[in-house]
């Protein structure tokens, strides 16, 4: 996952594009967090989120985005990928309890008229972190957008910011030149 082109919005919030195989779509930091596209590359993520007074490595809350390439698109839904990924969390932390959450529109246009994302809450893991993942099928691939907290409190404050982030989600498409 790529980021280009981190632009400040007339708001005075932060957007940038994400973009690989497969996708393309923008983000915009909510109120009061910095979108930072070098923190969190180690790990493997271009994309991270956190409150202004704190840091990808020490914030009592974060969020970043993540892409699932489909192996097979004809056979691989949403419901499969979450299914999945739910599995993963479990294998770490057999105590973790899984919610089902309301959807979140995101942005839409007269292509994506009333898009919504899939929204699970993960608690109960082994580190006693609290999360929320946002899932959206895009044919090739699945973006999910992740708000990690350390704490129900962390998570509970954070939960408006995630709802923010996750509606200003817009794809652009999966044809990427450049």
């Amino acid at each position: 996952m790529l980021v280009c082109g981190l632009a400040q919005a007339q708001d005075d919030r932060e957007s940038g594009i994400i973009y690989g195989k497969n996708y393309s779509f923008t983000l915009t930091a909510p109120r009061g967090w910095v979108l930072d596209d070098s923190s969190g590359r180690g790990q493997g993520v271009q994309a991270v989120f956190y409150p202004k007074d704190s840091s990808w490595k020490n914030g009592a809350a974060v969020m970043y985005a993540s892409v699932y390439q489909k192996i097979d698109p004809n056979k691989e839904s949403v419901q499969t990928v979450i299914a999945n990924d739910i599995a993963e969390y479990k294998k770490n932390s057999a105590e973790l309890k899984v919610v089902d959450a309301e959807p979140v529109l995101t942005r839409t246009d007269a292509r994506s008229k009333d898009k919504k994302a899939t929204v699970k809450y993960f608690t109960g893991d082994r580190n006693a972190n609290a999360e929320a993942v946002a899932y959206v099928d895009e044919g090739k691939v699945v973006v999910m957008l992740v708000l990690s907290a350390r704490s129900q409190k962390d998570f509970d404050s954070s939960l408006p910011a995630f709802k923010d982030l996750v509606g200003s989600y817009f794809f652009l498409g999966e044809a990427v030149v450049h």
